[in-house]
């Protein structure tokens, strides 16, 4: 089978997939990429057997065909050629040779019967979300994620949908991050289901340029997002969610306002000096003053006064610098509302305008 094709016309695709290939796998197909031709559609798909991404696009090729290509070699040579490039794809039986302009590849293939494609079948709800919607839920939660952390659940972000209204939440167990957004036209709830690390963190990328709408369909272990010709399967994290609403205080007992970019670049200059491990950093806060303080092993110092709009007692917090930036990078507001209500309570940062997303960060004993 022979196919003759543009350089951007697979590269793009291609680079859709690769994300969620491993390069070292116990089973040496995983390292390639499913390639097909079906009905004039190049199906390309990637999947590490938790995650799966596929990409489909048109060409001229009428003919049946499928195997699997080693994905970064693949990748690797695409990238090398000329922009406008055309590339010649041959395929014999276990090799596929590759020829664009006097450059010639020849690549071992492995039978796309034996690769492991995910079952699509016995999806029970299906909803349709705007891109910048999702994304927004997403972008806002995502950081809070465990990693490889035993209480598995952690691992991944939780998405619901309440009476038409989006819901995700993540947590590493020190802190919390929730988001709410509504869904225009769309009135149905769906239990909670927790999304694995790595495919939240595809799917990101996959929203965060794109216009358009989000098809979601759900199964009771797996789950399906579908954004115009690029699809996104996951296998769901199996288990219930901490219940978190408790944790995210209604009232808190102190409050106070500070200019965002004047925080993050008093954070950034203080946490120079602080553990490096750790990253703790104190809070004193008095009246219209907040004093940053942060010292290391090697007993290095730093002090920064920030004016804060402030009347509550004083009181001193230690907190992760590393957390409370991660917390500032996604406020979008020039001013930061930050409560809590004793120094062992946890602290509460938003958008005093924007009550959607909230961010909750625990103290740590410095």
């Amino acid at each position: 089978m022979k196919l003759n094709i543009n350089k951007e016309d697979i590269l793009n695709p291609l680079q859709k997939v690769f994300g969620v290939i491993e390069r070292r796998q116990t089973l040496p197909i995983l390292s390639n990429v499913f390639f097909s031709i079906s009905n004039g559609y190049l199906n390309l798909i990637g999947t590490d057997l938790e995650v799966q991404v596929g990409s489909t696009s048109k060409t001229e090729c009428n003919e049946c065909f499928k195997t699997t290509i080693p994905a970064r070699k693949l990748l690797d040579i695409c990238r090398s050629l000329p922009d406008g490039a055309v590339i010649n794809l041959t395929f014999n039986e276990n090799t596929l040779i590759i020829k664009s302009g006097k450059s010639r590849f020849t690549l071992r293939t492995l039978a796309a019967d034996e690769y492991p494609l995910f079952d699509e079948s016995n999806y029970i709800h299906e909803i349709s979300i705007e891109q910048k919607v999702l994304s927004k839920a997403f972008s806002k939660t995502i950081f809070c994620m465990a990693q490889q952390d035993v209480r598995y659940y952690l691992n991944g972000l939780m998405m619901e949908i309440v009476e038409g209204e989006l819901q995700t939440v993540a947590s590493d167990g020190h802190r919390l991050a929730l988001s709410k957004n509504t869904i225009e036209n769309e009135s149905q709830s769906i239990s909670q289901v927790i999304i694995p690390r790595k495919a939240a963190q595809e799917l990101l990328k996959l929203v965060e340029k794109e216009e358009g709408s989000v098809d979601i369909k759900f199964a009771k272990n797996s789950i399906k997002f579908t954004l115009g010709d690029i699809q996104l399967n996951a296998k769901l994290i199996d288990g219930r969610f901490p219940d978190f609403k408790n944790v995210v205080p209604d009232e808190s007992k102190h409050n106070l306002m500070v200019n965002k970019q004047v925080f993050k670049s008093a954070l950034s200059r203080v946490s120079i000096l602080s553990n490096e491990k750790y990253k703790g950093i104190r809070l004193d806060l008095s009246p219209q003053l907040m004093t940053i303080n942060a010292n290391n092993p090697e007993q290095d110092e730093a002090e920064e006064e920030v004016v804060v709009d402030y009347t509550g007692d004083e009181i001193s917090m230690g907190f992760n610098s590393s957390y409370l930036m991660d917390a500032l990078n996604v406020i979008e507001s020039e001013e930061i509302k930050v409560s809590f209500t004793d120094t062992n309570s946890s602290c509460l940062l938003e958008n005093p305008s924007d009550k959607s997303s909230r961010f909750i960060i625990m103290p740590m004993r410095i």
